[in-house]
């Protein structure tokens, strides 16, 4: 993100994640759909525009555990 400061070209455009991410959040955050948090569901966040997007998926993290063996 230094660097996108100063050059607002190709490299600015490059630092907005578009990838999703698993993220533990003590306080309540504001998902994108607009829907009311779950406490069992998993939290994805990503970066888009320098601003943090929120999504909540249904499924527990035990649940993706063990789908994952």
């Amino acid at each position: 993100m230094f660097f996108g400061h100063f050059f607002k070209g190709r490299l600015g455009k490059q630092l907005d994640v578009a990838l999703w991410h698993n993220h533990n959040t003590i306080l309540p955050v504001r998902l994108i759909d607009g829907a009311a948090l779950n406490p069992s569901g998993q939290i994805w966040r990503r970066c888009h525009h320098r601003e943090w997007q929120y999504k909540q998926d249904p499924e527990t993290l035990d649940d993706y555990e063990a789908r994952q063996f």
